[in-house]
């Protein structure tokens, strides 16, 4: 299949959905109800394991790593009484428990819930149940090197795109950047004649603001490709789109934890060049 002559032509993949029309076009961006509940940044950043300890009064041999991750979340162990945790923990399973069974952890029925995903293989390679290590980017390296899924080119700048329920009052300014920011961006992009196409990962892990998204995703679409040939990558899977961004070369960040992830480890284990909050560095 082929697309129409025009000036910048793209290529279309079973994994990179490019547009042809972006007037027409509507993305399928919903991952699927199979990954509703998959929590690999919460995993990554030892969330879970503070719900484990105040929930179900479960621990882990680093207790000053979980004093400081409680601290960090919604509610402080060394403040709240056991009475005021008891309530959060009523009002908030959905945070902690399995999406499957409430009476069991979220972590411990990781492995059946998400067999063979990467947040299963982080929680065993760091010593879940006993012990636990946070953003450990050696043993991210570790499973990506067991995976095979598809890479960048190394002539593409990778954007980082948050959208869904992100769109919301509540939280759009904390995840996603407005439209200013990546005009900005494409001018710092143009300056780098390494680049040569643009490649947007995106998708919905819930499945809200579809249209909203869809959208949004076409502006930022049609900004960038007055310059460059513009892919739009929809693995459906946030493995997958983990595995891609982190073997960036040029990468663009969006808010949130997710996007942090690949900007840690891209600082510690690559040479990729980052673009992030108005400024290029790596």
């Amino acid at each position: 299949m082929k697309t129409k002559n025009r000036k910048n032509k793209r290529k279309i993949t079973t994994r990179k959905i490019t547009r042809k029309n972006h007037k027409k076009t509507k993305y399928d961006l919903y991952n699927g109800d199979k990954w509703d509940n998959y929590r690999l940044g919460d995993v990554i950043y030892g969330h879970l394991i503070c719900w484990n300890h105040v929930c179900m009064h479960k621990s882990i041999k680093n207790k000053d790593l979980m004093k400081s991750l409680c601290s960090d979340l919604e509610f402080d162990i060394d403040n709240d009484t056991e009475e005021e945790n008891k309530e959060w923990c009523q009002k908030n399973k959905d945070n902690w428990t399995d999406p499957k069974n409430e009476d069991l952890g979220y972590l411990d029925s990781l492995h059946k819930n998400y067999p063979n995903s990467i947040a299963s293989h982080y929680i065993k390679q760091v010593g879940y149940p006993e012990n636990y290590r946070v953003s450990d980017f050696s043993v991210l390296k570790s499973i990506f090197s067991k995976l095979s899924y598809e890479k960048p080119k190394e002539s593409s700048l990778v954007i980082h795109l948050r959208l869904g329920d992100v769109l919301s009052k509540k939280f759009i300014n904390d995840y996603v950047y407005d439209f200013n920011y990546y005009k900005e961006l494409l001018k710092r992009v143009k300056k780098n004649k390494k680049i040569k196409q643009v490649d947007i990962v995106t998708g919905l892990h819930k499945k809200k603001f579809v249209n909203k998204s869809n959208d949004y995703l076409l502006k930022i679409i049609k900004l960038f490709e007055t310059n460059y040939p513009v892919n739009v990558v929809l693995t459906k899977n946030p493995d997958k789109d983990l595995y891609y961004m982190c073997h960036s070369y040029f990468f663009a960040n969006a808010g949130g934890g997710f996007s942090k992830i690949v900007m840690n480890y891209l600082k510690e284990k690559t040479k990729s060049r980052l673009y992030t909050d108005g400024t290029a560095g790596g």
